[in-house]
């Protein structure tokens, strides 16, 4: 397995910062949020994201994946067609789209989704960059192993992955043996969350370790279904500097390094 880092909670760090970040903490490279007040952003990515993905790889890392804003949910759109295209020009292997958000009747919801990730399936394989759809708890479509089954099934998982969540999957899903076995011939991405309750404002993310998420189970579970594949250690939680953020990513890479290998 390889393991990046989301960069969602570092937007402020230039690229040559983001190098100095993986080497302080051992990881592989980076998840890179591509979103509007980061260093790449969907309307220079065109440009910027060949050049990142370069001196990122003379510094001995890599972009696993793209993770767009989280509205891209048309294919048709520009963004779409330029981030895709971009990553193509990059050698980025995949992007994380959008969600559909849920709103009754299910069945129409599904069908539009669906149509939606169709399309999503005939740019990936025209510019060889895979689809990928997050599994995030609350109102959306896929929010566990058996809705996104629902969204995926007859796609070709050459051209759109399952993006599993182990957090919002604890949250949100059964257990993690079965809810991968519903999304194994899609699973492609792996994102590390570790989840707590609080008596008010619901779920919260806490570093690994820390929170529900029974690790030896997901360890198990992976090795079950031969995953093998990136997996995005997401850090959405507070930390209150720089040094403690890469601090908490030492700790969670070598506890993962442990229960998942």
């Amino acid at each position: 397995m390889r393991y990046v880092y989301f960069t969602k909670t570092l937007q402020k760090l230039t690229l040559e910062q983001l190098v100095a970040f993986a080497r302080d903490t051992g990881l592989a490279g980076f998840d890179l949020a591509v979103r509007p007040g980061y260093p790449v952003t969907p309307d220079n990515a065109v440009k910027m994201l060949p050049q990142a993905a370069k001196q990122f790889a003379d510094a001995g890392l890599v972009i696993g994946l793209v993770t767009a804003p989280t509205s891209l949910t048309d294919p048709r759109s520009k963004v779409a067609e330029a981030l895709f295209e971009a990553c193509g020009a990059a050698g980025v292997p995949a992007i994380k789209i959008g969600y559909f958000t849920y709103r009754p009747p299910i069945d129409t919801g599904l069908q539009t989704a669906r149509q939606a990730l169709a399309g999503f399936a005939r740019l990936a394989e025209r510019t060889k960059v895979k689809a990928c759809y997050h599994t995030h708890s609350g109102a959306y479509l896929g929010n566990n192993g058996a809705g996104l089954r629902l969204l995926l099934q007859d796609l070709d998982p050459h051209h759109v992955g399952a993006f599993f969540d182990t957090g919002h999957t604890a949250v949100n899903g059964g257990p993690v043996r079965m809810e991968l076995d519903l999304v194994r011939p899609w699973l492609h991405l792996l994102a590390i969350k570790d989840m707590a309750w609080r008596k008010e404002g619901g779920a919260e993310v806490v570093p690994v370790g820390k929170g529900i998420v029974r690790w030896s189970e997901v360890g198990r579970a992976l090795k079950e279904v031969k995953f093998t594949g990136t997996v995005s250690l997401h850090g959405e939680y507070e930390a209150k500097d720089l040094d403690e953020r890469k601090q908490l990513a030492r700790e969670e890479l070598s506890a993962l390094k442990k229960w998942l290998g």
